[in-house]
């Protein structure tokens, strides 16, 4: 089966030949999708009964291991500032990423990270949005890469970044994730983070995410549950459901209530491009 046809804007080319020209292409080399299902997985440690009690998200980035650049921060809630950002739908639109190879301890590890990365995207998938998530093997064809990243706060797993025109973002998985307790819960852990790779916020984001720069707008009803929230470990609810497909289905070009948080406009990015 081929690779999927590049799809890169002329626009991109330089940004792709500077960060090559600055990097070592080892590490920039990426796992081929075709091949990396064939791999042998590390045997993942722990049980059930080992787990996390919070799920820990932080908006602060620490350099990748294997790639340096300038990356867009985190935060169902969705908008941020003075828009809600969110990718354009289509029959033929997706969110390719690939994912690097090095940087991790162990090189089996990055066969791991993307094999549960595929499952949860697929998760996602299956709810058709209208915009498909697809993993790529060519970075110049990648909306955003998959990196192993050092941890700058301890127990942080992993961490995304919302809808936007930069020519490649990053979605960092930290040591922890990697770690007894964590690491068989790793494709949750990514079901949370392309959450926000879709443009959602955390589900207490009105009470503990404020101010004039992390505005948001409720979807749905609230849940405590919600992939979105800080249960751990993240799973798929029937609300995030509902109120995934509303928010990527609403027509319209803003999102409120003006009496109380007044309304944001929508600002729809076309991934890849």
């Amino acid at each position: 089966m081929p690779h999927a046809q590049r799809t890169i804007n002329p626009a991109r080319v330089n940004f792709f030949r500077d960060l090559k020209g600055d990097l070592d292409p080892k590490a920039l080399e990426t796992l081929d999708p075709e091949k990396s299902t064939s791999q042998g997985l590390p045997r993942v440690v722990g049980s059930s009964t080992t787990k996390i009690e919070r799920y820990p998200c932080i908006t602060q980035k620490p350099t990748p291991t294997a790639i340096a650049g300038s990356i867009s921060a985190t935060a169902l809630q969705v908008g941020l500032g003075k828009n809600i950002p969110r990718w354009k739908t289509g029959p033929t639109k997706t969110v390719n990423f690939a994912v690097l190879a090095n940087g991790y301890p162990k090189p089996e590890l990055a066969f791991l990270a993307a094999k549960n990365l595929q499952e949860a995207a697929n998760e996602w998938n299956a709810l058709k949005l209208g915009v498909q998530f697809e993993w790529v093997y060519e970075i110049e064809d990648a909306a955003f890469v998959l990196t192993y990243a050092k941890e700058v706060s301890p127990g942080t797993l992993a961490e995304a970044f919302f809808p936007n025109d930069m020519d490649l973002n990053v979605l960092n998985v930290y040591p922890a994730a990697f770690e007894e307790g964590a690491v068989q819960y790793l494709k949750n852990i990514f079901l949370h983070e392309l959450g926000h790779v879709l443009g959602l916020r955390h589900e207490f984001a009105p009470e503990l995410e404020t101010g004039a720069n992390l505005k948001s707008v409720q979807i749905g009803p609230r849940n405590p549950s919600s992939v979105m929230a800080y249960e751990f470990p993240p799973k798929m609810q029937s609300s995030d459901i509902d109120s995934a497909k509303a928010f990527y289905q609403f027509p319209g070009k803003h999102l409120g209530v003006m009496q109380k948080t007044g309304t944001l406009p929508i600002m729809d990015y076309d991934a890849n491009n």
